[in-house]
């Protein structure tokens, strides 16, 4: 992964992503274009990082309900 891809999923993890395009463009920049998935960021989070449980909580829930709100879902 790039400096900046780091840099994105350390925001992420660290709820310093305020802006819904950022957190959407990241996960498509460094995520989805690669072929990769949700399950590959809290991978990434766990295995390369020392960010710990509440930055693994904080990523998935951020893009989770990021993901959900571009695609119309309601929040169970």
């Amino acid at each position: 992964m790039t400096e900046e891809g780091k840099l994105w999923l350390f925001d992420l993890a660290h709820g310093n992503l305020n802006d819904t395009e950022q957190v959407l463009k990241g996960f498509v920049k460094y995520y989805v274009l690669q072929g990769r998935g949700i399950g590959n960021v809290q991978d990434d989070i766990v295995f390369h990082t020392s960010y710990g449980v509440e930055g693994v909580r904080k990523a998935i829930e951020t893009l989770k309900s990021v993901l959900m709100s571009f695609a119309g879902v309601d929040p169970q």
